[in-house]
C-alpha cells in the first residue's frame, strides 16, 4: 500500500524477485512513485509442508521503478525496489503519517 499525491490510499499485488534483509524487489504491473512510503505484507511458503509460512510486514521507501522495457530473468517485467524495515506485526503508521502530516508521495 501507498498513498499517491491526492491522499488516496493505492494498493497492488505482486511478487518478490529478491528479498533480503535491507529490502525487497516487488514484479508487479502496478508501480508505485520513485520516494514513495510503502507498506508491504509478504508471505513466505513453509519449507517442510504445503501452505502458508511466515509473513512478513514491513514499511519502506521506493528507491527505483523498472518498465516493461527491462529485461529481468530472461522476460520482459515491470516492477520497484524498495528499501524496507520488516517488523513482526501490521502496522499502519505509513499511510496515518502520510494523512495527518500532508506530506503524501
Amino acid at each position: 500500500m501507498w498513498a499517491c499525491q491526492d491522499g488516496k490510499p493505492q494498493s497492488g499485488h505482486g511478487t518478490t524477485c529478491d528479498i533480503n534483509t535491507l529490502g525487497v524487489y516487488v514484479l508487479t504491473d502496478i508501480l508505485p512513485p520513485v520516494g514513495a512510503l510503502v507498506q508491504m505484507e509478504i508471505v513466505l511458503p513453509k519449507l517442510a509442508d504445503t501452505g502458508p509460512g511466515m509473513h512478513l510486514t514491513g514499511e519502506g521507501v521506493v528507491l527505483r521503478r523498472e518498465s516493461d522495457a527491462t529485461k529481468r530473468v530472461g522476460a520482459a517485467a515491470r516492477g520497484f525496489a524498495a528499501s524496507m524495515q520488516f517488523y513482526p506485526k501490521t502496522t499502519d503508521s505509513v499511510l496515518s503519517h502520510l494523512k495527518s502530516s500532508g506530506q503524501v508521495m
